[in-house]
């Protein structure tokens, strides 16, 4: 488990220069970093150009972190940053499942074969049917909701990558999970 206080470490050593601290503390966050970049750009080959422009961003301004606070809001703020600002200037084209096919990705293939083929249908349903409502969230919405559930961050680490006070993470994860729970309904999925 990735500890703050070694975080902090690796980046008091980066800021004094260290080339081998700045490799570690990349290496520590590249898969999170990737993750929050795959989830907002829903496109793999974005995502590792977002997570080298991320790791490049992220030494370059390192003497900007406050090792008072975690190291991890911090990059993923720069992550979504740069995510949001080639999604403004490129809006996706293909659809999330789509995307998640390309990068090679499909939980479906796990050990499925011990469980009836109807259990399994049904999963793929629900599992198509939640990527489906959670593309019709809207992006703060899906956003915080990837942040939480996915990213394991706490409401005031998402609070931080978003740059928004801790409440209105309450309020919007509250209304994420109200808005995407009615529209599994909507779809005749329910829990």
């Amino acid at each position: 488990m990735m500890e703050p206080s070694d975080d902090r470490n690796l980046a008091a050593r980066v800021q004094d220069g260290d080339s081998a601290a700045a490799a570690a503390l990349l290496a520590r966050h590249q898969d999170s970093i990737f993750g929050v970049a795959l989830r907002i750009s829903r496109n793999a080959e974005d995502a590792r150009d977002l997570t080298q422009e991320t790791m490049v961003r992220a030494l370059s301004r390192i003497d900007n972190y406050d090792s008072s606070r975690p190291f991890a809001p911090w990059v993923h703020r720069i992550v979504r940053n740069l995510a949001i600002d080639r999604f403004r200037r490129k809006r996706p084209t293909s659809e999330f499942q789509e995307e998640f096919t390309q990068a090679g990705v499909d939980d479906r293939s796990s050990s499925s074969f011990a469980r009836s083929a109807d259990l399994v249908a049904h999963e793929g349903q629900v599992h198509a049917a939640l990527h489906s409502c959670m593309e019709a969230l809207p992006a703060p919405y899906r956003e915080v909701i990837m942040l939480y559930h996915y990213d394991h961050l706490s409401y005031r680490e998402i609070a931080s990558v978003l740059d928004i006070p801790q409440g209105t993470v309450m309020n919007r994860l509250f209304r994420a999970r109200k808005k995407l729970g009615a529209l599994m309904i909507e779809r005749g999925v329910t829990p």
